[in-house]
């Protein structure tokens, strides 16, 4: 009887220890615990968040123990974000929506827009444009229109949803010559959103300027897209961001949905 009750007791102890030391993870209770667990957030945009890059939907669930909904379209541009059609995937029930739009827009002078003269951009030549029609399909002409048209119609449509839209990342395409590659078209689309989000009252979550990538150490893209090597230090190829910017990406993105908690 002594020897079973000693027994008992160093089992007892081995089992605490293996708990201690991240063991037995049967006993862990099931599920992702996180700040926003129960809560859904619709990933939106174009192909970086899409489910091309399956990491994306993994570190934002393993961060905050929510369920996020993968529906960026790959290779479109903010136009089409912007549409009806892509609306449709709006109509699942989520809480955030969180849109990184423009990774196909060159961004070049005279096709961005602005709703004022006065703005950063008017200042720079861009026109100046009018609001679209969230009732119709939408028909605008500049990266502004498109931008704005999501915004206003996502406030119509899905009133109890908190939409949090970044600016865009910096990129590299075939050469520092393409339009995509240049830091003024960068910082244009940048300056639309921030227009748009002040326009809006929608959160903007600078990501442009919070995550200061330098694009001297990433590769440079060049078609077709490989979506499983990593060529960079945060960029899978110079467009797309690998886990390390998705890390670094995600941290920004949980600390705003948790103002608009």
């Amino acid at each position: 009887m002594k020897n079973k009750r000693i027994r008992i007791i160093l089992i007892a102890i081995a089992v605490i220890a293996l708990l201690a030391a991240g063991g037995l993870v049967f006993f862990r209770p099931a599920g992702p615990e996180g700040p926003l667990k129960g809560k859904v957030i619709f990933l939106a945009g174009d192909s970086r968040s899409s489910t091309d890059y399956t990491f994306y939907k993994e570190i934002l669930e393993r961060k905050t123990g929510a369920k996020v909904l993968v529906e960026g379209a790959s290779g479109c541009l903010t136009a089409y974000n912007a549409s009806n059609e892509y609306f449709e995937r709006l109509k699942q029930k989520h809480d955030f929506s969180i849109w990184l739009v423009g990774g196909n827009d060159e961004g070049s002078a005279g096709t961005i827009g602005t709703f004022s003269a006065e703005s950063e951009l008017g200042k720079t030549g861009e026109k100046v444009v009018t609001e679209t029609d969230i009732e119709e399909e939408y028909n605008g002409e500049t990266f502004i229109q498109a931008v704005d048209h999501i915004m206003r119609k996502y406030k119509a449509e899905c009133p109890k949803g908190r939409m949090i839209f970044c600016t865009d990342l910096p990129q590299q395409r075939d050469s520092k010559e393409s339009e995509w590659s240049k830091e003024e078209n960068w910082e244009r689309k940048r300056e639309a959103i921030i227009e748009c989000c002040e326009k809006n009252q929608v959160q903007c979550l600078d990501l442009y300027g919070l995550c200061q990538f330098d694009m001297e150490e990433e590769p440079m893209f060049k078609a077709p897209t490989d979506t499983e090597t990593n060529k960079g230090k945060f960029f899978m190829d110079g467009l797309h961001p690998n886990p390390n910017g998705i890390e670094k990406i995600t941290d920004f993105e949980v600390e705003a949905m948790l103002k608009e908690k």
